[in-house]
C-alpha cells in the first residue's frame, strides 16, 4: 500500500472521529481501523500486543471517567465525600460519556499505528518531500522504538527466566526492565552510529526503492480526501448531529451524510 495513501486515510480516520462527539460514527471509525489494520499488516506483524494495549487504555479511560464525572441523574451509587476527587455521585452518564472518549481514543491510536504496521518506516520516510527528509529520518528512528523495546523486553524476560528469575512483585520486575531499556537505548546509539558511518545529512536522501501508486492507492487516496472534505461539509451546514449524555442519557442521532464518509473509510480492508 502506498504510503501516501495510507496518510490520507488515516488522516480521514482521526477526522472523523474528533470531529463529533457522536459514539456512532466512533464506532464506525474504529471498526474501520480495526478492519483496515487486519486486512492491511504486514505478514511479520503481530496484532495481539497492540489490541491488547488499546483494550487496557480504552478501560482505563472508562474507569476514570466513571469515577471523577460526577455530573447526571442517574446515580448508581455515591462515595464518600472525604474521598479526594473520587467523592460524590458516581453516575451512568459519567461512564457512558467515559466509553465515547475511549471509542475516540481507540480509533486514533489504532489508525495511527497502522502507519508502523501496514508499511515499513522507511517507505513513510521516502514519502517525505526532500526539505522533510532529516525530520522524516527521526520520525522513522522514533517509530522503531517502541517495538525494538517489546522484543528486547521478551528476550530478556525469556534469559532471565532461564536462569531461574520469576516475578516476586514490583520490585523484581527491575530485573528485567533495567537490561531492556538499556538494550534500547544502545540499539539507538548503534542506529545513530550508522548513520553518522553512512555521511547522513551530507546530502540529499536516496532511495533503493520509491512506492508506486496503483489503481488500488488511487483510489484509497481519493475516497479518503473525498470523506474528509463531504464531512467538512457537513459540519459547516450542520448535517453532523451533536450528542452528549448529560445531564440525562440520550439516544445518539443519526445522519446518512457522516455514517456515509464513515462507511468509505471500509474501502481500504475491501480492496486487500
Amino acid at each position: 500500500m502506498n504510503p501516501r495513501a495510507l496518510t490520507a486515510w488515516v488522516a480521514a480516520v482521526l477526522l472523523l472521529s474528533l470531529g463529533s462527539e457522536d459514539p456512532v460514527y466512533r464506532v464506525l471509525t474504529l471498526g474501520a481501523a480495526v478492519a483496515v489494520l487486519a486486512a492491511r499488516r504486514r505478514p511479520d506483524v503481530r496484532l495481539r500486543p497492540a489490541l491488547v494495549a488499546v483494550s487496557v487504555a480504552g478501560i482505563l479511560t472508562v474507569l476514570f471517567n466513571f469515577l471523577l464525572s460526577h455530573t447526571g441523574q442517574d446515580v448508581v451509587f455515591t462515595l464518600p465525600g472525604w474521598l479526594p476527587a473520587l467523592g460524590g455521585p458516581l453516575t451512568i452518564e459519567g461512564g457512558v460519556y467515559g466509553l465515547d472518549l475511549a471509542l475516540g481514543l481507540a480509533a486514533c491510536i489504532v489508525a495511527g499505528i497502522t502507519l508502523s504496521l501496514v508499511v515499513e518506516p522507511h517507505q513513510l520516510v521516502d514519502s517525505l518531500p526532500a526539505v522533510l527528509s532529516r525530520t522524516g529520518a527521526a520520525l522513522g528512528a522514533a517509530m522503531t522504538l517502541v517495538p525494538r523495546l517489546g522484543h528486547s523486553f521478551v528476550a530478556v524476560r525469556e534469559a532471565q527466566q532461564m536462569r531461574g528469575w520469576r516475578a516476586r512483585g514490583l520490585r523484581s520486575w527491575t530485573a528485567v526492565l533495567v537490561p531492556s531499556v538499556l538494550t534500547t537505548i544502545e540499539g539507538s546509539v548503534l542506529l545513530a552510529e550508522a548513520m553518522e558511518a553512512r555521511a547522513f545529512g551530507s546530502g540529499t536522501r536516496t532511495a533503493l526503492a520509491t512506492s508506486t501508486w496503483r489503481r488500488s492507492d488511487l483510489l484509497i487516496a481519493g475516497t479518503s480526501v473525498l470523506a474528509i472534505v463531504a464531512f467538512v461539509v457537513a459540519l459547516f451546514v450542520g448535517q453532523v448531529p451533536s450528542w452528549q449524555p448529560f445531564p440525562t442519557l440520550l439516544l445518539p442521532a443519526l445522519s446518512w451524510w457522516p455514517a456515509t464518509c464513515c462507511l468509505v473509510l471500509f474501502i481500504p480492508a475491501l480492496l486487500s
